[in-house]
C-alpha cells in the first residue's frame, strides 16, 4: 500500500517580526541557514533593490539596471547609489562580500535603508563586536527557529491535535513546513527521504572562518549529542575516543560548546538544585537524521523499518517541545532533575522558585501506575502539577494536559 501525504500551505507568524518592525535605521538580520530569514524580510520590507550575493562572488539581482553579474565592484556601487537616493536595500548573503563593502557602507550611512541577511555566525558577531568599524549602524536582530507558540498555533489551524504536537518540534525549522500532512510519521519520513542529503548542509556558512579541524570538533559535538551523550563530560570523552581532543576533559571543549549555543545549533536545559547541563540539538530533524546514522550507519536504509525509528524518536522530541512550550507560555526557565532513581522531564521555574512540574507521556496508553508514579516523584514540589499525555488519562489525581490543551495555552499567548 502506497500511503500520500497530503501538502498543506502554511504560514507561521513569526515573533521576530514586532522586534524587526520596531528596529530603525538599517538592520541585520541574521541567523543559521534555512530559518526563514529571506522570506520574513520580503514579507515585511519593500525594497527598490534586491541583491543575493553568490557563492565565489557576483551577485543576482533585481530592479537593479543588471540582474546577474560577477563584478562585485559594480554590485557594491549600485548599492551605495541606491542608498544615496534613500531607497531601502536587501542584501542577502551579506557575508560573501569583501570586507571592503562594510567599510563603503560608512560613507553611505545614514542614507536610505540598507538591510543585510547573513548565515555567517562569525562575520554576523565581528559586526556587533566593540571593535567593528560599523558597530552602532545596524538594529542587530537574531532570526532562531520558529518559536513554539508560534509553530503549535499555526500547525494547529491545519491538522489534528495529535499531529499538531507531534510535528511541531520538528517542523520549528520552518523549511520543513511543506511537508507537514495529517500522518506524522510519513511527514517526517519524506523530510528524511527527499531533503536528508541537505540536512548536513544546514551547518552551512556558520563555521565560515573555521579550518577543517575545527568543524571536525563542531560536527564530533554534533554526533555525540545525537547519540545521546548529553552532558560535557559524555561529550569530551566521545570526542577523545575520536581523538580530536587530546584527553577526555570537559573543559577542553567548552568554548567550542558556547560556539555552538551561540551559532544556534544546541541548547542547554540546567538541572534544577544542581550543577551542569543536558545538551540538545535545537533541530530536532537534524538530530533525528544524525541519530539515523549514527546509530545504524545511514539515515537512508536503516536495519530497522524507518518508520519504526520515526515512531521511537517523537516522543523524545516531543518531550524537549512541551518544556519550551511551558516555559514561554509561563514566561519561565525550563530546567530538569535526574538522580538515580527518579527523573522529572520538566520544571518550569521563575527566579529559580518552581511554578510547574510535569510528565511527558507520548505513548497511545499511560498505565495507573505510571501516573501514581509521577505523582509520588512530584509530591516534594509545592506548585502546580501536569501529566502530558495524547490522549486523556481520565484521573482525578493530577492535571492533565492534553493536545487540545496544549493548542489552547499557545493560542491564548499567542493573542496576548
Amino acid at each position: 500500500m502506497v500511503t500520500v501525504t497530503m501538502v498543506i500551505h502554511i504560514d507561521i507568524p513569526r515573533v521576530e517580526a514586532a522586534a524587526l518592525s520596531r528596529a530603525p535605521g538599517w538592520t541585520l538580520l541574521y541567523g543559521r541557514r534555512k530559518v526563514g530569514k529571506t522570506y520574513l524580510i520580503r514579507k515585511m520590507f519593500e525594497c527598490e533593490m534586491y541583491v543575493l550575493v553568490k557563492r565565489g562572488g557576483g551577485a543576482l539581482m533585481e530592479n537593479a539596471p543588471l540582474s546577474n553579474t560577477d563584478d562585485i565592484g559594480l554590485v557594491m556601487d549600485l548599492i551605495s547609489e541606491a542608498l544615496m537616493k534613500d531607497e531601502t536595500v536587501i542584501v542577502d548573503e551579506f557575508h560573501r562580500l569583501p570586507d571592503e563593502f562594510l567599510d563603503r557602507m560608512q560613507l553611505v550611512h545614514p542614507r536610505g535603508r540598507l538591510v543585510l541577511l547573513g548565515s555567517s555566525f562569525h562575520l554576523s558577531r565581528r559586526i556587533m563586536s566593540k571593535g567593528s568599524p560599523v558597530l552602532g549602524l545596524f538594529s542587530a536582530v537574531r532570526l532562531s527557529l520558529a518559536d513554539p507558540v508560534d509553530i503549535l498555533s499555526a500547525l494547529s489551524d491545519h491538522l489534528p491535535p495529535d499531529v499538531a504536537v507531534s510535528l511541531s518540534p520538528f517542523m520549528r525549522d520552518p523549511w520543513t513546513l511543506r511537508f507537514a500532512g495529517n500522518d506524522t510519521v510519513g511527514s517526517l519520513k519524506d523530510v528524511l527521504e527527499f531533503s536528508g542529503e541537505a540536512i548536513p548542509a544546514l551547518l552551512g556558512e556558520v563555521f565560515l572562518e573555521e579550518d577543517r579541524f575545527l568543524s571536525q570538533i563542531y560536527e564530533g559535538i554534533i554526533r555525540s549529542i545525537a547519540r545521546g551523550r548529553t552532558t560535557m563530560a559524555q561529550i569530551s570523552d566521545v570526542l577523545h575516543s575520536m581523538k580530536l581532543i587530546d584527553r577526555s576533559d570537559p573543559s577542553r571543549i567548552r568554548q567550542y560548546v558556547l560556539n555552538m549555543e551561540a551559532m544556534d545549533l544546541i541548547e542547554r536545559t540546567p538541572v534544577f538544585q544542581g550543577k551542569g547541563n543536558r545538551y540538545t540539538l535545537r533541530s530536532k530533524i537534524m538530530e533525528l537524521h544524525y541519530y539515523l546514522e549514527e546509530k545504524y550507519g545511514t539515515w537512508r536504509d536503516p536495519p530497522l523499518p524507518m518508520e519504526d525509528v520515526i515512531r521511537d524518536r517523537i516522543p523524545h522530541a516531543v518531550e524537549a517541545f512541551v518544556g519550551d512550550l511551558l516555559a514561554a507560555v509561563l514566561e519561565g526557565t525550563y530546567r530538569y532533575q535526574i538522580f538515580k532513581d527518579r527523573e522529572i522531564d520538566i520544571i518550569i521555574t521563575r527566579h529559580n522558585r518552581p511554578v510547574l512540574v510535569g510528565e511527558v507521556k507520548w505513548g497511545s496508553k499511560v498505565s495507573k501506575r505510571e501516573i501514581d508514579r509521577f505523582i509520588e516523584i512530584a509530591s516534594p514540589f509545592d506548585c502546580r502539577k501536569v501529566i502530558v499525555t495524547k490522549n486523556p488519562i481520565g484521573s482525578s489525581e493530577i492535571e492533565n494536559l492534553t493536545p487540545t490543551d496544549l493548542i489552547k495555552m499557545a493560542k491564548e499567548k499567542a493573542g496576548s
